[in-house]
């Protein structure tokens, strides 16, 4: 049986609580659950949980693209009660609504921890460094990239030292490469930018 840590970031007492008895429901893992608020930043450094699942409409700021960049093998999953805007919807790996059965609640908990544990070369790269990548092989700027996907040219470039240090990659040609194999991008997207001068 797997042991894992998650940490809640949901102010909701109903929801933390209904959210802790389904995570219980999952046999052949056990957890050991963190009730976060306030300033968490130092409980979660200090933790290092695999899955955080945050209430998002209660995230003031940055804290999940801030997270995610400096915690790029922790998972980030929304506990939903309404329908969120795409910028938010960016800093979160995945999400399910309170109003979801059992079953997917459970299935999208496990997916985002058994994604965690690929082995293969960038198997454990992140949604937002994956956007990262494809900007980069766009041709975009750091500074385009950060607007693009909505968060500070700091952020980008911590997304980019990840993605260095994870695929062992150092040059645009040789992420451009990696997109195509791994299916990030398409040849002729890549055939297209070069014509309209954009690469």
């Amino acid at each position: 049986m797997r042991h894992l840590t998650v940490a809640l970031l949901i102010p909701s007492p109903i929801v933390s609580t209904g959210v802790k008895v389904i995570l219980r429901k999952i046999s052949d893992m056990d957890f050991t659950i963190l009730e976060l608020s306030g300033d968490v930043a130092a409980e979660i450094e200090m933790r290092k949980p695999s899955l955080v699942l945050i209430d998002p409409v209660a995230d003031k700021g940055d804290w999940c693209a801030d997270y995610k960049a400096n915690n790029p093998m922790s998972r980030v999953v929304g506990v939903v009660h309404s329908s969120l805007p795409s910028a938010v919807q960016k800093n979160l790996d995945d999400n399910f609504s309170i109003y979801d059965s059992e079953e997917v609640i459970i299935e999208t908990v496990k997916k985002n921890i058994i994604q965690d544990e690929g082995d293969g070369k960038g198997k454990d790269l992140s949604p937002r460094e994956k956007e990262v990548i494809v900007g980069i092989v766009k041709g975009l700027s750091n500074k385009e990239i950060a607007s693009e996907m909505n968060v500070s040219v700091n952020t980008v470039m911590t997304h980019r030292r990840n993605i260095a240090s994870k695929l062992h990659i150092h040059t645009p040609a040789g992420l451009t490469i990696y997109a195509i194999v791994s299916n990030l991008v398409k040849l002729e997207d890549i055939k297209d930018g070069v014509s309209n001068g954009k690469l």
